[in-house]
């Protein structure tokens, strides 16, 4: 006999939930989560840190923690893990901390040239003769950047005159990034081909990334994400 437990106001049965993990591509995020918590159990904090932790919502509902205890069983935690469950984004953020925070500076250096930011104006379209033609409007003052680009871009910068950003360089095409990253602002670029575009690119801005507090949690992060990749596929493969 299948037990039976409540998420919201809906009751699933124990035999539908291996279907709906499978169907709905959420074994990885479970595998992630079984590597994460054999070392957050391994961890433990006060009842004074957790109220600490939660202490806005505390504040706007006094009862907060107790009402999701209640969830938690509700939605099918054992009682001896329902503890573990309230304190664990607490002892999560804390394993992070701990464990990369003195890395953060050295992988800050690494990564720096891709966490920059542009912001750059656009223009691309399959046919590359149409592309040169407009490159030499735009470089003899014949026709503006933003009006060639919402006449005859095919991409979403058509919308905006051409204008993106600010995009980190990491979040860019490879060949589009190593463009951007050398040119000069104001300056046009000779055309590229990209994913089999003809690309026209002009830098506006480009700004460098700073070590500040929003990074250093990005950074955190980005090696906490590597570390749980590590980990599934040492623990499970």
């Amino acid at each position: 006999m299948s037990t039976a437990f409540t998420i919201g106001k809906r009751q699933l049965k124990s035999d539908e939930v291996l279907p709906l993990l499978s169907g709905h591509s959420l074994w990885p995020q479970l595998m992630q989560g079984i590597v994460i918590d054999r070392v957050l159990r391994t961890m433990s904090c006060t009842e004074q840190e957790v109220k600490e932790f939660y202490r806005m919502q505390i504040d706007a509902e006094h009862d907060f923690l107790d009402k999701k205890k209640e969830q938690l069983l509700l939605e099918g935690a054992a009682d001896e893990d329902v503890e573990f469950f309230v304190n664990r984004p607490l002892l999560l953020e804390r394993f992070k901390k701990e464990t990369f925070l003195s890395q953060v500076e050295s992988a800050f250096l690494k990564m720096k040239a891709n966490l920059d930011k542009v912001t750059f104006f656009m223009i691309r379209n399959k046919n590359h003769e149409l592309l040169r033609e407009l490159y030499f409007r735009i470089e003899s003052g014949e026709e503006s950047f933003d009006s060639v680009a919402a006449k005859y871009s095919e991409g979403r910068e058509s919308m905006s005159g051409g204008k993106l950003g600010p995009l980190e360089l990491k979040q860019l095409n490879p060949v589009l990034a190593k463009t951007l990253s050398e040119a000069r602002p104001g300056v046009l670029n000779q055309p590229i081909v990209i994913d089999g575009y003809g690309v026209i690119t002009m830098l506006r801005e480009k700004n460098p990334a700073h070590l500040d507090d929003t990074m250093r949690k990005q950074i955190i992060n980005h090696l906490f994400n590597e570390w749980v990749n590590r980990e599934v596929q040492a623990f499970f493969y």
